[in-house]
């Protein structure tokens, strides 16, 4: 599925739910009228009744190793959703599942989203889903990254009074950390990434974070 399909489906989706802005509970109502339930989850202790879900689906390694997920057989429609979440990581998830459904991923496994493929598409839904204004995706950008960028600011002033310039601070000042983008996509990622594996890929710089145009991989969450 290439990115204007997954951009119809995006803007169909917003149709049919009549979806103006996204939010947590926009996406958990969605759900619901897609005929799942939202199971809340804590990755180490969980209530009785969660728990005996859990272990009658067979779902303890998917619980310790992801956030959320998809389950569904004859029996079940389900939303898995860690409790830890915040409600920027909840909406994330969220969309990142919606797209799992709505990109038609329901086959043969009831856990939903096993190939590089689907998480791709699933990926490309909730970008598009959640897209931000430019000024706003640097605002949410500098927020991420606020500690590396107050230590950079302080290096820059050391480096200024002292009259030092080496190496190692040009590429800080060139590039904003270990990570990498692809020549034409929207996402940034750790270079180990499944996603980017096989893709001519550069360094991701500073002058990339001003344009607001890149968001943070949901598969290897960058410094997330």
């Amino acid at each position: 599925m290439n990115t204007t399909e997954i951009k119809k489906l995006v803007r169909a989706f917003r149709r049919e739910f009549a979806i103006r802005e996204v939010t947590p509970g926009v996406l958990e109502d969605a759900f619901t009228r897609q005929g799942f339930t939202i199971v809340e989850y804590n990755p180490v202790v969980n209530d009785p009744d969660v728990t005996t879900v859990i272990d009658h689906l067979g779902l303890t390694d998917m619980i310790a190793r992801t956030n959320g997920f998809l389950y569904v057989d004859a029996n079940y429609r389900l939303v898995f959703l860690n409790e830890k979440l915040s409600m920027a990581e909840r909406m994330l998830v969220l969309a990142h599942e919606e797209g799992h459904y709505y990109c038609g991923h329901l086959g043969s496994r009831s856990e939903v989203g096993h190939s590089v493929a689907e998480e791709y598409e699933a990926n490309e839904f909730a970008h598009f889903l959640m897209k931000k204004s430019a000024g706003s995706a640097i605002k949410g950008f500098a927020f991420r990254h606020r500690k590396p960028l107050i230590i950079g600011g302080i290096l820059a002033g050391l480096a200024a009074g002292g009259g030092i310039a080496t190496k190692e601070y040009q590429e800080r000042q060139l590039y904003e950390g270990e990570y990498y983008v692809t020549m034409h996509g929207e996402k940034y990622h750790r270079e180990s990434c499944v996603t980017i594996q096989g893709h001519e890929t550069r360094r991701l710089t500073k002058e990339d974070v001003e344009t607001g145009e890149y968001e943070p991989c949901s598969v290897c969450q960058p410094d997330l």
